[in-house]
């Protein structure tokens, strides 16, 4: 069963690495220039994420707290309508912006999952009681070093691209501080991100408080992407 879900993951990326790849031939420009459209790409990368990190830690039951996450994504995708596009895509490095800043979120897909199983598999021990996943869950120690090197991959990502992003925002908007909804909750989401990494890295979190940490920057995340797709803003829908 297991290898018929892997087979089905394989043949469903590539399709959507065609689509991708017809889209931005159809337009003309890569397609990433409306939220709707990079959300679409997001899942593409985590999907391929899922998959090596399936491969790399043998972790068969990550499909299953990460997939819900995919459909969501493209639910919110497909949702949406996308507007004209504006001029403040005219840079290849508002393209890069957002290329890295999608690499971050799809690595926060991930931490989130590992957090999640995490919280999960250490109640489960805490209480005795073996439930549905407890024998296809990973060690605590396995999950904590997932959030970890999750956290730290996506971080850099998601940090890059932000500083990209007010780089090119006067070239693009006017202004480094015109205000828009998404580029102020993105802010918020880097500091949650930022303050769990340090608190990893110089406080010495760890488990519990360091999963806790993760899901809450998940949780404003998805609200910043929610709030992207309708609200309106320089970014768009």
């Amino acid at each position: 069963m297991h290898r018929v879900a892997g087979l089905a993951t394989i043949a469903g990326w590539v399709l959507h690495t065609i689509a991708l790849v017809a889209r931005g031939h159809q337009i003309g420009r890569p397609p990433l220039g409306t939220l709707s459209e990079a959300l679409s790409v997001a899942v593409w990368v985590v999907v391929l994420l899922e998959m090596w990190v399936e491969r790399q830690y043998g972790m068969r039951v990550l499909g299953a707290f990460v997939f819900p996450v995919v459909v969501v994504l493209m639910v919110k995708a497909s949702a949406a309508r996308p507007p004209a596009l504006g001029t403040a895509l005219v840079s290849a490095w508002v393209w890069v912006h957002i290329g890295l800043a999608l690499i971050g979120i799809a690595a926060f897909v991930l931490n989130f999952a590992g957090a999640l199983m995490y919280v999960l598999q250490e109640r489960q021990i805490k209480v005795k009681r073996q439930g549905a996943f407890y024998y296809r869950l990973p060690s605590l120690q396995t999950l904590d070093r997932l959030t970890y090197q999750t956290l730290a991959l996506g971080f850099p990502f998601l940090t890059t691209g932000l500083i990209l992003g007010m780089v090119s925002a006067p070239a693009s908007w006017g202004s480094v501080f015109t205000f828009d909804p998404l580029a102020a909750l993105s802010m918020i989401v880097w500091l949650i991100y930022a303050g769990t990494l340090a608190g990893r890295a110089a406080a010495g979190w760890h488990g519990r408080r360091a999963a806790y940490f993760s899901i809450v920057g998940f949780v404003a995340l998805a609200i910043t992407l929610g709030a992207g797709l309708f609200l309106p803003g320089k970014h768009g829908s």
